[in-house]
């Protein structure tokens, strides 16, 4: 445990003065804010603006992630071709710190974002048909479910270059927009990308005053913890075993 404490102290004092330390911060008070100054003149009925907000806070997180992996692998192949990672005893623990520096990260902006918005919603706009404890709840699945998105681009990223984890980033929200639709009904729980999106969704008429489909997410959450599970374990025993030879841009 401190081993990693230590590597995810160096590790946050790496990015610290850089873009993805500034975007983790700007990105919730930007996006909250602009939502709810248009909320504030929007004709919408409340509980399509709320829906909206965490649909498209849905539909970019996967952008997001590719852009912020493809960041943390390109500064460690600046600083010597991943050498500072892989020139060590416990390699397995340094990539972890990695991973772990980028889903802490996401985990702050997404609570402060999904908060940021609740609160001005909730409190300032009086709008009431969701309950506030679902902005947190919201978050929560926001996070829980893109680790995933997190272990899968981190590893693109280093294995091969920042074109492939953005180009897919761009893809995956390119196709959680679309399946968000009815195109996306019996088929979405076998896309990583949309499993935030579609039970944050389905969690909302849970909360809220409107009634919904009676759609059990726990399936979907069953899911999400075997294949992130498995993934991370993959993640791992490759980090062990890789040479640090990437692809080419």
């Amino acid at each position: 445990m401190k081993t990693v404490l230590r590597c995810l102290r160096a590790d946050f004092l790496k990015i610290k003065n850089t873009a993805l330390f500034a975007a983790h911060l700007a990105i919730p008070f930007v996006m909250a804010g602009a939502f709810l100054f248009y909320y504030k003149i929007s004709p919408w009925d409340s509980f399509s603006k709320v829906q909206a907000f965490f649909q498209v806070m849905g539909m970019g997180y996967p952008f997001l992630i590719g852009v912020f992996c493809a960041i943390i692998a390109e500064q460690e192949l600046a600083a010597g071709r991943y050498q500072s990672m892989l020139a060590v005893t416990h390699r397995g623990t340094v990539f972890f710190s990695k991973l772990l520096l980028l889903v802490l990260s996401g985990g702050f902006s997404v609570i402060l974002t999904s908060v940021l918005f609740g609160s001005g919603y909730y409190y300032w706009m009086e709008e009431r048909v969701v309950s506030y404890s679902f902005y947190w709840i919201a978050a929560g699945i926001m996070l829980g479910g893109n680790l995933l998105l997190y272990i899968l681009h981190l590893f693109l990223a280093m294995r091969f270059n920042k074109g492939v984890t953005i180009g897919l980033g761009i893809a995956e929200s390119l196709l959680s927009a679309v399946l968000m639709t009815g195109l996306g009904d019996g088929v979405w729980i076998y896309v990583p990308a949309v499993w935030a999106n579609r039970v944050a969704g389905y969690v909302m008429f849970a909360y809220s005053t409107v009634t919904g489909p009676a759609v059990d997410p726990g399936r979907t959450a069953a899911l999400c913890s075997i294949v992130t599970s498995m993934s991370f374990l993959a993640f791992i025993i490759w980090a062990k075993r890789w040479d640090g030879v990437c692809g080419e841009e």
